[in-house]
């Protein structure tokens, strides 16, 4: 089905299957004008829909604006589409999203077009992931995506909140203490009632049995080394406030292991994990034109 024929209704709806789980998602893009290139979006952790729950929706207007198609899916067990998301880390959030790609180029002319993909938080390690397994894609957009594995991540994030909460020193290293030893009995395989049953690791073990079986699956799922099968040039955006990502660490890991050709680093200052910037919140300045430079070769 040719791009003028098949959205003259927009979004255009568009529907994936794989294992026996239904991904829903649509296309967005100007309408009855032939795209140069395709943007698969992947949102970030927890119940995100293919909107990643609005915040999407400003850097996708200004993609189609500039003469580009975007698709996003529902991630499983949200909006409409069916299964769990706890049941899927990030390996199969990536056979996911690969199943996503497949569904489009079922749907519509991908011949011939340039199709990247971009990955807000823990979607960057679902980008990079597919990125290694699948060489077909132009670009990798890695939004506020660690560099280090989702435990040294989370502890990264325990520590600046126990700071930012006024925690002494001694308090601090007491906390990083429990978080390390509640990694330790995931990286046992410890059930959740036992985890649960360190009172003095409850604020670090989900409350729920289906949380703590999704950390444990992802806790130690290193991006280094799909990062070093991934052959498309790669973008990482960061924001010089975050304080969920390390930024310095993460960073240090994309440039040991990419090429500097097909590198592109930048980080916003004063800019949060969604970097953006003020209140109400939007977008820290040249953020957008920097997504648009790195892609200027596929602009209208």
């Amino acid at each position: 089905m040719s791009w003028e024929d098949g959205l003259a209704d927009l979004p255009r709806e568009v529907v994936a299957t794989r294992v026996g789980v239904t991904l829903a998602g649509s296309v967005w893009v100007r309408t009855r004008v032939s795209p140069t290139a395709l943007v698969i979006m992947h949102p970030g952790s927890g119940p995100s829909n293919r909107r990643n729950d609005g915040y999407f929706d400003p850097l996708r207007d200004e993609l189609v604006d500039a003469g580009l198609a975007v698709a996003a899916f529902d991630k499983r067990g949200v909006g409409r589409s069916t299964g769990r998301w706890q049941e899927a880390g990030i390996e199969a959030q990536a056979s996911d999203l690969l199943a996503e790609l497949a569904a489009l180029e079922e749907v519509l002319d991908l011949a011939g077009l340039p199709v990247g993909l971009f990955g807000h938080s823990q979607g960057g390690w679902v980008v990079i992931d597919a990125a290694s397994r699948h060489e077909g894609f132009a670009f990798v957009i890695v939004n506020s995506g660690p560099g280090v594995t989702p435990a040294v991540q989370e502890r990264f994030a325990a520590r600046v909140k126990l700071e930012q909460s006024g925690a002494t020193s001694a308090e601090v290293e007491s906390g990083m203490s429990r978080y390390d030893e509640m990694v330790g009995l995931a990286r046992a395989g410890a059930p959740f009632n036992e985890a649960r049953g360190h009172h003095e690791l409850a604020d670090f073990v989900p409350e729920e049995d289906a949380a703590w079986r999704f950390w444990t699956s992802i806790a130690d799922y290193d991006p280094a080394r799909a990062l070093r099968d991934v052959r498309a040039p790669v973008l990482a955006l960061f924001g010089g406030e975050d304080r969920i990502v390390p930024v310095e660490d993460s960073i240090e890991v994309f440039r040991a292991v990419v090429p500097p050709n097909r590198l592109t680093v930048e980080v916003f200052e004063g800019a949060d994990h969604r970097i953006q910037v003020g209140d109400p919140p939007r977008f820290a300045p040249g953020y957008v034109e920097t997504i648009l430079g790195f892609l200027g070769s596929y602009l209208v």
